[in-house]
């Protein structure tokens, strides 16, 4: 038994770690998660709400498992036996999560036979043994795919879409009635366009601009009118709150609406009327906001643009008359749009300098598939994702369109992106890896300008440093979330923020549209203010864990790919820089931003000084070193990378030891 000296109690969610025999708490509010050892977890599996005791044993925190007070809605893979003469089965799982295998009557089978690798979900815990029901047969387990297709369905974001809704489905169609436009403003004589990726599919934003006679800028954000098709409390509703966010893989995109939706009627696609809630942004000649609206609209998209073929257009290397990817030419009307647009965006970054705003540039992925000879996608190449400066425009656009209907609309229930000024502790260990990296800069109030002066001075350093760097000012600040009461967006440095710009792929933005439209159509009565007083922190609470469970499964996605593709480079060396330090290694950042772990046991971490002291050649090393490793496994279980140091590239610093 160990001796446990008792702290306090916790509720938070349990998270078992796949390869390790244990897993944390998270506590709502609290950076940290708290350690639980395999035989505290009190049979608590990833997802867990639980009730725990914090204790400290041997100097260490650790927290106990004392009660499950809601079981996640998990699915579980693994492998169904059939037990013969006998009308169900049992289904052993792939990871030992539970104690005791699952049991499936023969009505919950749904066509599962003998020795299929099978998705559960389970549907009761009160038996001898769970009881579950098939959702999903992903095959046999010669099957390639089944690898990845477990790693999907374990997350919970389920491919395709129920009876119910498609039902739904069918009574839409791309008509715009009389009365729709009787009651919206037509803007289809207004020159509009799309800026997106070269892929991408679900269109949410159209732009218009013009300039006025006293140099007033006059922007326009039109945003798919998506709840004119997802009505409150349909199957479709249901069911897009269920999964919360589109999922955005590296070899696919699990939607969270229909594509006949998604990509086709709500999506701003070219020469097509489209209904849109426009956002009308008038702001003066320094780029600063004097007021705006939101009303009902129609729109036609004259130009569906990329974000390449904007920035060659901008500079003058796409020229007048030159072919668009996705048709049109380029002519002297939209050549003038997109200078204005870019020129807008200029004043609107310079007025943000006095308040401060956080920019951040952190590397990005992009995989790049090929075809295989049975058809299935095979890596080609891993590359760093190419940002543009349309990109930037773009999302200035968007955050000022987000920030005016949020301020608008305060004054009713609304769903609120929050981010929350950081905690004066983790402040003052920031401060103290400022000071160890040789960065002169002292915190006074700690506030969002104050931030991006510190951005600011880094990235004037060398690049592989100011990344790493950039990762321990990130890990300051608070993380984003959704929330029913307004405190304000810090990295933003705004009083006002809220999603509004992308309701195709993200419920919150699809809950305020239905509340700025039924305040527009004075149908926002007491009964629906009540309503939403209620439903709002519940809606902000799932959608929010929606987005993390998206997030963890991209790059999930990401690592499966990645793995398979370095599986065949054992052996080779590269050249990267330490990215991480934990005790028991390094991990290391390769060129294309591949990331894999080096074994410390040779060395001694030093968290005070964070440097790591390799005990055979005596040398030191630090955040953001240059350093050569050889790939010597490329584990497709865990999907991870293990490197070996071959080659330290050392820091000349005082602080380097002799």
């Amino acid at each position: 038994m160990k001796n446990y000296e008792p702290k306090k109690t916790i509720r938070g969610v349990y998270n078992h770690n796949k390869v390790g025999d244990y897993g944390f708490i998270d506590v709502e509010g609290e950076k940290k998660g708290y350690y639980v050892f395999s035989f505290n977890r009190n049979g608590a599996i990833s997802g867990d709400e639980v009730l725990a005791e914090v204790k400290i044993f041997r100097g260490k925190t650790e927290a106990v498992v004392k009660k499950i007070i809601k079981r996640a809605d998990n699915i579980f893979i693994g492998k169904i036996k059939i037990i013969k003469g006998n009308n169900f089965g049992f289904v052993i799982l792939k990871e030992k999560l539970l104690n005791k295998d699952i049991f499936i009557a023969n009505k919950n089978l749904f066509g599962a036979v003998n020795n299929d690798i099978v998705g559960v979900r389970i549907i009761s815990w009160s038996g001898r043994r769970p009881e579950g029901k098939v959702v999903k047969i992903l095959g046999k387990k010669d099957n390639d795919n089944i690898d990845l297709d477990s790693i999907i369905l374990e997350s919970g974001f389920l491919e395709g879409f129920s009876y119910e809704v498609k039902k739904e489905l069918e009574k839409f169609n791309n008509k715009i009635s009389f009365k729709e436009r009787k009651n919206r403003i037509d803007l289809t004589k207004l020159l509009t366009f799309t800026i997106d990726g070269e892929d991408a599919k679900d269109l949410d934003d159209a732009i218009s601009i013009k300039i006025k006679d006293n140099g007033d800028y006059l922007l326009y954000v039109h945003i798919a009118d998506v709840c004119n098709y997802v009505k409150e409390n349909s199957y479709l509703d249901k069911d897009a709150l269920k999964r919360g966010t589109s999922v955005y893989l590296a070899d696919r995109v699990i939607p969270m609406l229909p594509e006949k939706l998604s990509n086709n009627l709500c999506s701003l696609n070219p020469n097509t009327e489209k209904l849109t809630l426009t956002c009308e942004i008038r702001l003066d000649n320094n780029g600063k906001l004097k007021k705006s609206r939101v009303y009902e609209s129609i729109i036609k998209s004259d130009y569906r643009l990329t974000y390449r073929e904007v920035d060659e257009i901008v500079s003058g290397k796409k020229i007048l008359g030159a072919d668009l990817m996705f048709g049109g030419k380029v002519n002297e009307v939209l050549l003038k749009s997109l200078h204005l647009s870019e020129e807008l965006r200029k004043k609107i970054e310079k007025a943000k300098v006095i308040s401060g705003v956080l920019n951040f540039n952190f590397t990005e992925t992009k995989i790049i598939f090929e075809e295989s000879e049975n058809g299935t996608k095979k890596v080609k190449e891993i590359i760093e994702y190419l940002k543009y400066k349309s990109n930037k425009l773009i999302e200035e656009f968007m955050i000022m369109a987000n920030e005016s209907v949020s301020r608008e609309f305060s004054s009713y229930p609304f769903l609120y992106r929050i981010h929350e000024e950081p905690k004066s502790e983790d402040v003052e260990k920031l401060q103290g890896i400022l000071d160890l990296f040789g960065i002169k800069y002292r915190f006074k109030k700690a506030n969002t300008r104050e931030f991006a002066q510190l951005l600011e001075l880094i990235g004037k350093g060398d690049k592989e440093k100011v990344l790493f760097i950039q990762k321990m000012i990130l890990r300051t600040l608070t993380k984003a979330i959704y929330s029913h009461e307004n405190y304000g967006h810090f990295g933003l440095g705004l009083d006002f923020y809220s999603h509004f710009t992308s309701p195709i792929r993200r419920y919150p933005d699809l809950q305020i549209h239905r509340i700025i439209k039924e305040k527009l159509n004075k149908t926002l009565n007491k009964r629906k203010i009540l309503e939403y007083k209620s439903k709002l922190p519940i809606i902000a609470k799932k959608t929010s864990t929606q987005e993390k469970k998206a997030e963890l499964l991209e790059y999930k996605v990401r690592d499966y790919f990645i793995v398979r593709y370095y599986k065949n480079r054992i052996g080779e060396e590269f050249e990267g820089n330490i990215s991480g330090m934990i005790p028991k290694g390094l991990f290391v950042q390769l060129k294309d931003t591949t990331e894999g772990f080096v074994d410390g046991s040779t060395g001694v971490f030093n968290e005070q000084l964070l440097e790591y002291r390799n005990l055979i050649s005596g040398k030191n090393l630090r955040l953001g070193d240059k350093v050569k490793v050889k790939l010597v496994e490329a584990d497709t279980f865990t999907n991870t990378l293990r490197f070996e140091l071959i080659k330290e590239h050392l820091r000349n610093s005082h602080l380097e030891k002799k």
